[in-house]
């Protein structure tokens, strides 16, 4: 995986490139998930099922989920499923990599017979990005950090294939 890419990059004095696969980037999105968070203090909120799906002519990512809100104050349930789309980016400060941009491109949800509408679309579309954006997939291990700072390395930006992601990783510019 992208670990054993970066630990391999010490015997190398030039640029190196790692990959993921789409299936192992599916699978560091899945450990992800179910994902549970409150809103405003007022609505419960289950992210579940990610279904990814690679954008490479956009550079980004897509994936598809279903979300389950609970209304704690009139205890109203609502189920509906979102589809985004992100790019992802390498953070140095910490050795992730993290969604960036994400876009709602829909998002339908239902609360029994009604289908919500207008202010609650737009407010849950806010939510779901907000709540998405900066969101680590990965973590590198602290000695794979560290070997990473003691050779002076960087990331160059993430690019999306039509077969996973990759990044070149190379000495930093004196």
């Amino acid at each position: 995986m992208l670990g054993a890419g970066l630990a391999g990059c010490a015997g190398l004095a030039g640029n190196r490139t790692v990959s993921l696969s789409e299936s192992e980037l599916t699978l560091l999105l899945a450990r992800q998930f179910p994902m549970e968070r409150k809103v405003l203090e007022v609505v419960d909120l289950q992210v579940t099922n990610p279904q990814l799906r690679l954008l490479p002519e956009s550079n980004r990512i897509g994936t598809e989920l279903d979300v389950f809100a609970l209304d704690r104050l009139f205890g109203s349930r609502t189920q509906g499923h979102v589809k985004l789309d992100y790019g992802l980016r390498f953070e140095p400060s910490d050795h992730t990599i993290r969604m960036t941009q994400v876009h709602v491109r829909d998002l339908a949800m239902e609360s029994g017979a009604s289908t919500l509408h207008g202010a609650a679309q737009r407010l849950g579309t806010l939510v779901a990005e907000d709540l998405l954006e900066n969101m680590a997939l990965y973590k590198m291990k602290p000695a794979q950090a560290d070997e990473m700072n003691r050779l002076n390395l960087e990331a160059s930006p993430i690019t999306v294939t039509a077969q996973g992601i990759s990044m070149n990783v190379s000495p930093k510019a004196r």
